[in-house]
């Protein structure tokens, strides 16, 4: 009986070493760092001392409209599938508590201050983080485009129907907003949460 709980015990100390082998806080990753979830992985785009900018590797959902009849992030039918199917989802990964409300800037590609900003927890990326992490982007595993949350312009300027979508390589272009696109969320997180780093 003691050998057997001896055993036991070491198989226990190895299962919790390899557990934590490639345990990391957050805030030791470095933009471009993958970590692995029961959501699949996440990238850092940014640290910004107490809080880090990550995006999923691959989609969160493959098909979805970016809304029926409009191109404000706002008022869309993928602002509430981020807001709450796809946040919930988050929140049971991370902890709701470790999901930090942002503002996010909702300026068109071509500078047109009509649509305003909003807060959010779990969104698409902007047109300007599409290209501000472009390197880091690039996932060609990706089946399809994937949504920003940026208007192309306005209908003022003759384009009421076109939100700015960004390839699996990482180039961007303009959609008409009821085409179906993946979506591919951004959070930003406390930085002191333990993460499992993925093996180099």
């Amino acid at each position: 009986m003691k050998d057997i709980l001896e055993t036991a015990k070491k198989l226990v100390a190895m299962l919790e070493e390899k557990r934590t082998e490639w345990a990391a806080q957050l805030s030791e990753l470095e933009a471009g760092e993958i970590f692995k979830t029961d959501l699949g992985a996440f990238k850092v785009l940014e640290q910004y001392g107490e809080e880090t900018k990550v995006i999923q590797v691959d989609f969160a959902r493959e098909c979805a409209q970016f809304d029926s009849d409009a191109t404000d992030y706002k008022t869309s039918e993928l602002r509430k599938l981020c807001d709450n199917e796809i946040y919930e989802e988050y929140a049971k990964v991370f902890g709701a508590e470790n999901i930090v409300e942002h503002e996010v800037d909702l300026t068109t590609v071509d500078m047109q201050k009509d649509f305003g900003a909003l807060n959010c927890k779990v969104r698409p990326l902007t047109f300007d983080e599409a290209r501000q992490y472009n390197a880091l982007l690039a996932n060609v595993d990706l089946p399809d485009w994937y949504w920003a949350c940026t208007p192309w312009s306005t209908k003022e300027r003759g384009w009421e129907y076109s939100v700015a979508v960004v390839s699996p390589s990482g180039f961007i272009r303009n959609v008409n907003y009821f085409d179906n696109y993946g979506v591919r969320p951004v959070c930003i997180l406390k930085s002191n949460i333990f993460v499992s780093k993925e093996e180099k």
